[in-house]
This record gives C-alpha cells, structure tokens and sequence, in this order.
C-alpha cells in the first residue's frame, strides 16, 4: 500500500505566492540555498510552479539570499 505524503507546510488554496513576502518563502529553501522539493512541501504542481518563480524573483532582486552565511 502506498503511503500519502504528508504535507510539510500548509498553504491556504487561495493564497499567491508573492516575491515580496519573504518570511513566508524562507520557509520552503534550505539553509544551503536550495528550494525544497515538491514531494517534500506537499504542493501541487502549479502551486510549486509559483514557488520557484517568486523565490527566483526575490533572489534576482536581493530581497532572498541565494545561501544563507556561514559565520
């Protein structure tokens, strides 16, 4: 029997993925820069598709960093 992936973030149906809200995209990257995966967070395909375009956004336009610092 195959199990369901059980979502990781839970994000409103109605809710756009903006590059302008950065708390909420830091949320789907890893500390080493990398966006998490869609079998991980548990969106579907589209709301994936968003993600990864608003997190591109706010890293071309230095709002999201591309790897967090190491002190």
């Amino acid at each position: 029997m195959m199990r369901r992936p059980q979502r990781r973030f839970t994000v409103g149906s109605a809710q756009k993925f903006s590059y302008k809200d950065t708390g909420l995209l830091v949320r789907f990257v890893t500390e080493q820069g990398s966006i998490i995966p869609r079998s991980e967070t548990g969106l579907s395909r589209s709301q994936q598709l968003e993600l990864t375009t608003a997190i591109k956004r706010a890293r071309h336009l230095a709002m999201l960093p591309f790897t967090q610092t190491v002190q």
